[in-house]
């Protein structure tokens, strides 16, 4: 991992050096990737324009967020702004000095990367919805067409995913192939769902029951690694030790307190 880990930091100087006019651009791109956006902008704007459409998105939203929270847990990802204060593999002390940014230093773990994860399932969600509609034209002009549109729409998906990966990259709070995972964890969670169309008629007694599981689940395995003596808060520390400036330290970024929140979104979308 150090050769990965190292790999990475030269990348993200790469970016951080030649980059540089790019900042407020990936600044914006790195938001317009937050999961928190799912629940406050996508999920409400689909629904109203599709129901089918927005209640797939909160359903691979939740889901996502819950898969990303348990294989955060299980991987232990260094973010590379802690990682290069702490790693033995530099000589003399001279480890890589890292530019930080107001929204570098989350306190997570930083694999996969939760912005990643979240926006390739909720921007495959909007895309295949998009291109379901063109799928049925039949004339030779209209497949011509839908053509076109696959063609754009994807470009436009993987536009959007790279640039959300680079950004994260940038502002030192993801290594590489963190965010890559991240992409590709996403889009099978998103994909998975293209093939449950049970959740189009869940009750309400469904969802909560969902929820129950993923929360309930969520507390057994934390409390499971604690017997273990695995501290799982274990980021924390290290975030708060090494984030350049205290004020840009996010609690609220941990696994356990996003997946509370979209929980709570989860219960209440059937309503």
């Amino acid at each position: 991992m150090d050769l990965l880990h190292s790999n990475g930091v030269l990348i993200i100087q790469h970016l951080q050096r030649d980059y540089r006019a790019y900042q407020d651009f990936l600044n914006f791109m790195s938001h317009v990737g937050d999961p928190r956006n799912i629940f406050s902008i996508y999920f409400p704007l689909w629904f109203q324009l599709n129901q089918v459409v927005g209640t797939k998105m909160i359903w691979v939203a939740v889901i996502g967020d819950w898969f990303n929270l348990i294989f955060k847990w299980i991987l232990f990802g260094h973010r590379p702004y802690w990682w290069v204060q702490e790693t033995m593999i530099y000589p003399n002390q001279s480890s890589p000095c890292l530019e930080q940014f107001p929204i570098t230093c989350e306190t997570g773990p930083g694999s996969p990367s939760g912005h990643a994860m979240g926006s390739s399932c909720v921007w495959y969600v909007m895309v295949t919805a998009a291109l379901s509609y063109t799928v049925r034209w039949k004339d030779k002009s209209a497949v011509t067409l839908h053509r076109l549109t696959w063609s754009f729409l994807w470009s436009i998906f993987w536009i959007i995913q790279i640039s959300v990966c680079i950004s994260r990259v940038f502002i030192a709070t993801h290594f590489p192939h963190q965010v890559v995972l991240g992409v590709f964890a996403g889009i099978l969670v998103a994909e998975a769902f293209e093939h449950t169309p049970s959740i189009q008629t869940a009750s309400l007694r469904m969802y909560i029951k969902t929820n129950l599981f993923l929360f309930i689940f969520a507390i057994g395995f934390y409390l499971s690694l604690k017997l273990l003596d695995i501290d799982l808060l274990w980021s924390v520390p290290k975030a708060k030790k090494w984030c350049a400036n205290p004020d840009w330290i996010n609690i609220d970024t941990t696994p356990f307190a996003g997946l509370v929140l979209y929980l709570l979104c989860f219960v209440r979308s059937p309503a």
